[in-house]
């Protein structure tokens, strides 16, 4: 409402639709809101802003009047959220009306008057045991591990052999270098002990 008095106040543009606010601001308000609660709940009990793990723990658990509706963070800090489904419920005007909506407190599904059963079939999902879910998620487990695996060990091998064919490649053209310097020396020495020879001959 504020937000609508500022924009009218200002006269920038004529809004009929000014009512609704967008999702994200909606969200940005009242993680704002949830933050500021905690906050002042952290302070009352004697912790400064700065000790983060306290302000996050009077987080969780709490339910909250929000910009568009009850807010609810449950235990494990996630958002319960609530979800409307929309339709296009006239194919010729192009037009879309909220045929269903979704409560996440309560987990139910309340059906508008524009929801039609030709247009949609909603399936109860059956809940998997519990061993079946347990051997699930262990097979599940064991193929993800055992992918991993692979794709390390190729990834390793195939460091490894790059890795020695640099060394190999480096390791060859140093011992060329060596020779090529060592070649003049030798020679030069063979020269050397040539005409030492053909001297001492010549002095007999």
């Amino acid at each position: 409402m504020e937000m609508k008095r500022s924009i009218e106040g200002l006269g920038l543009y004529d809004c009929n639709d000014c009512g609704h606010v967008n999702m994200f601001v909606e969200g940005f308000h009242d993680a704002m809101v949830l933050y500021a609660i905690a906050l002042h709940e952290g302070m009352k009990n004697g912790y400064t802003k700065k000790n983060g793990t306290e302000i996050t723990s009077h987080m969780w658990n709490r339910t909250f009047e929000g910009i568009a509706g009850q807010v609810s963070i449950d235990v494990n800090g996630d958002r319960v959220g609530d979800f409307s489904l929309m339709a296009m419920t006239n194919i010729e005007a192009g037009s879309y009306e909220m045929v269903a909506n979704y409560f996440g407190k309560n987990k139910t599904f309340q059906l508008l008057p524009a929801f039609s059963s030709d247009h949609f079939t909603l399936e109860r999902r059956q809940e998997v045991p519990e061993k079946e879910k347990e051997v699930e998620n262990h097979s599940c487990g064991l193929g993800v591990s055992a992918l991993t695996g692979v794709t390390v060990g190729a990834v390793l091998g195939a460091v490894i052999l790059i890795a020695f064919y640099f060394f190999r490649k480096n390791y060859r053209i140093t011992i060329q270098r060596r020779t090529r310097g060592e070649e003049p020396e030798s020679m030069k020495h063979h020269q050397l002990r040539e005409d030492s020879i053909r001297s001492n001959f010549s002095a007999a």
